[in-house]
């Protein structure tokens, strides 16, 4: 009989692998092949990998604490997909509650694994917070995910075989996927990074809506509240990457500025 591996023995190996299971019949089932599916159906296996990987390495190592923050991000990633997928109508309410209450979980154990102290990986059971991402709580991304339900409509009045009609719907969930996935993110570099690709995608959707109007395939005062959208988005996006600067710079000059006491080199 085989042995079980280490990350095997551990309880949120299992919730992951139940929440993989329902983010795979969510894949599977889907009638309609948009963009955030193949998201969801990626950020599930990122999930378990870098928990893998972070399984073998000590505890206070810091490329174990980088692969943890990667996989919470993920778990992000996956919820924001499932919101994705309610907007765009292809996913019913009870699987998505489902499958939502199982990231959560992941994304607590997850937590608990990092804030371990011990040599090894061990689990801790307490509640982190409330059942909710704490990204869905952010005004720029129930803003960048009414732009998407905004898109599912316009995407009526288009042909469904128009390129720009596909280009629309990577736009826009790309914008929703890396606020969700910045905001995971541990540190401000991170956070930027991905702040500044969602503001990218929130640009192409101005642009791509300019041109269904340019190439006359849909009125200007058809997509006038789409653009709205959109462009707060961007306003946003540019303020939260700014102070995020502003706080990265004050934290390396208090570094700098930091008077040394004997207690600091005991």
């Amino acid at each position: 009989m085989q042995a079980e591996l280490s990350h095997e023995r551990l309880d949120i190996y299992k919730v992951y692998l139940a929440a993989a299971s329902l983010c795979g019949d969510i894949v599977s089932r889907a009638g309609v092949p948009i963009v955030a599916l193949d998201h969801l159906d990626r950020a599930i296996e990122s999930i378990g990998i870098n928990f893998m990987h972070a399984n073998r390495l000590p505890s206070g190592s810091p490329q174990r604490a980088s692969y943890l923050d990667v996989s919470i991000a993920s778990t992000h990633e996956c919820a924001a997909s499932l919101d994705v997928c309610r907007a765009r109508q292809v996913l019913q309410s009870d699987a998505y509650t489902d499958a939502l209450d199982k990231l959560w979980r992941v994304r607590g154990m997850l937590l608990g694994l990092k804030r371990v102290g011990n040599n090894r990986l061990r689990e801790r059971t307490e509640a982190y917070g409330i059942d909710r991402f704490p990204f869905a709580t952010l005004d720029l991304y129930q803003v960048a995910l009414d732009g998407v339900r905004w898109t599912h409509e316009l995407q009526e009045d288009i042909d469904p075989k128009a390129r720009v009609s596909r280009k629309l719907d990577t736009s826009t969930t790309g914008t929703v996927l890396n606020i969700a996935e910045g905001h995971g993110r541990a540190s401000i570099a991170d956070q930027n990074r991905f702040m500044n690709m969602a503001r990218n995608h929130a640009c192409q959707t101005l642009l791509l809506l300019d041109l269904s109007v340019a190439r006359k395939a849909i009125s200007a005062f058809r997509v006038s509240e789409g653009k709205a959208m959109q462009s707060r988005v961007i306003s946003m996006l540019h303020a939260l990457c700014a102070s995020n600067e502003t706080k990265q710079e004050t934290n390396r000059k208090d570094r700098l500025t930091t008077t040394p006491t004997i207690t600091d080199y005991d």
